[in-house]
């Protein structure tokens, strides 16, 4: 159970489901104008929820009521409310509002009579489904329609698989944090210490390239060089076509892009945006250079 558990597998089948929904309307509605237009209007919509539940308690309640199952922890955010007066006179002090209480908390606040306003405790980040629209809003603006659905498609599944996958591994010992690797490398670990620690793994990495890569082959044909005279009086200027090393550069810094987004650098000083931001940029922008045509 506790394996299931850690998979969050409610979230990752909402993210495929979610992707694979927008792809296949990207069939029925044009991605532009219309499509960018309705993506921006949901990005939109999405912040200010998210900008309504930092100050609301009701909204805040009503939100985690409804998609708390998809959040992860520093989703939610902490409410801390002040001495309040009861309708019998007497103080209450009521404790920070987690996950299980917000229900309760909402409840509450209806029944007191005289009660000071709520404070946040700690702030919720903007989800990932926020960083998920406006990566996809951005694609459909920047890319043509075959990228922007092949960028859709990585996003999709590549990440999910990445997270069941490095689970999985870690469960039955076979993986280990590229952050426990590099301690190894570093410090010259004698190996005995415990293999699954925190953050990002290597199985999940390897299983977001090999995602990666076979997604690209979905809308971007490949590039043959024996083709090339025989193909030269149907060339088209603006046709995208990859190598196999090109996919395989592709798949690589993906990984990569997943492995460190959403995490603090302390190289460079700074924390990462969600992946479900750079994912889609990242393989649009890279099919764009590394384009064979």
């Amino acid at each position: 159970m506790s394996s299931m558990i850690n998979l969050h597998l409610s979230r990752r089948i909402q993210h495929t489901i979610t992707g694979l929904i927008l792809l296949l309307l990207s069939y029925i509605i044009p991605s532009y104008p219309l499509g960018f237009i309705l993506l921006t209007v949901a990005t939109l919509a999405f912040y200010y929820i998210h900008y309504k539940r930092i100050y609301d308690i009701e909204w805040d309640n009503w939100y985690i009521t409804k998609f708390g199952m998809l959040l992860r922890e520093h989703e939610l955010g902490e409410w801390e409310d002040e001495e309040e007066d009861n309708d019998d006179g007497t103080n209450d002090d009521s404790a920070s509002l987690s996950k299980s209480k917000h229900v309760q908390a909402n409840k509450d606040t209806t029944t007191t009579k005289y009660k000071k306003r709520s404070r946040r405790k700690t702030i919720p980040s903007l989800p990932g489904a926020f960083y998920f629209l406006l990566g996809t809003t951005i694609s459909t603006y920047t890319f043509p329609i075959n990228i922007a659905r092949t960028s859709l498609l990585v996003l999709s599944l590549a990440d999910p698989i990445a997270g069941i996958v490095g689970v999985i591994c870690s469960n039955i010992g076979l993986n280990i944090s590229w952050k426990m690797l590099f301690q190894k490398i570093v410090r010259g670990n004698n190996g005995n210490e415990e293999r699954r620690g925190g953050g990002p793994t290597v199985a999940g990495s390897v299983a977001c390239g090999i995602t990666t890569i076979l997604c690209t082959y979905v809308y971007i044909p490949s590039y043959y060089v024996d083709d090339q005279s025989s193909s030269a009086a149907n060339y088209d200027s603006s046709s995208i076509s990859l190598s196999f090393n090109a996919r395989l550069c592709i798949g690589i810094i993906t990984a990569i892009t997943e492995a460190i987004s959403g995490r603090y650098l302390p190289i460079i000083g700074v924390r990462i945006a969600d992946d479900n931001l750079w994912i889609p940029l990242v393989v649009g922008s890279l099919i764009l250079l590394l384009n064979e045509d």
